[in-house]
């Protein structure tokens, strides 16, 4: 009967203890980071090359409708209600063809981003891995996605400097897209 009591004290107190104690965690920007990684200005420069060339076919297919419609316009007076009619239906064939074109031009982009940015993005979930695996972390929260109004420090472990590390991007700039362009930001870390 002894033996039951102490058993039951002793696993009551390891439960309680096991259930007071929190897991650590860490945090991290982690598309702040991703942007930061050297490979990155190179995936966002291959993107917007592959951009610029699907631009210039949109440019090409906006000018040529236009052109048509132009035509078209001036020489509706002079056609019948026929050939009108016709050639109605190829404009809005060349306007709805030229929409979908640029749908799924918005797909393969997306598309080629995600296939850029994969290799980078296992590459950086596996520096967060080792950092937890070394530091004894349970989990990490993602602060960039700004759902986080307070984190407190003495709780949590801000592990971006030790995957900037692993990443060899300690001390490098920020890389940001402005007007459409990657630039370094000099004036982060």
């Amino acid at each position: 009967m002894m033996k039951r009591l102490f058993f039951s004290i002793l696993l009551s107190a390891s439960f309680l203890a096991g259930w007071a104690q929190e897991g650590k965690f860490g945090f991290i920007d982690f598309n702040g980071t991703l942007r930061r990684m050297p490979d990155y200005l190179e995936a966002e420069i291959n993107l917007r090359q592959i951009q610029s060339d699907y631009h210039e076919e949109i440019e090409r297919s906006k000018r040529e409708f236009e052109r048509q419609y132009i035509e078209f316009m001036l020489e509706q007076d002079h056609l019948s209600a026929s050939i009108v009619a016709k050639r109605q239906k190829e404009l809005q064939l060349l306007m709805d063809n030229n929409a979908e074109f640029r749908d799924k031009v918005q797909q393969e982009l997306e598309a080629k981003r995600e296939e850029l940015l994969m290799p980078l993005k296992r590459k950086l979930m596996k520096a967060i891995s080792d950092v937890c695996t070394e530091n004894g972390l349970d989990y990490v929260i993602d602060t960039g996605k700004g759902a986080y109004l307070y984190i407190n420090p003495e709780k949590g472990v801000d592990i971006s400097e030790s995957v900037n590390r692993i990443l060899g991007i300690e001390n490098e700039p920020e890389i940001v897209v402005e007007g459409g362009q990657p630039v370094i930001n000099r004036d982060s870390k």
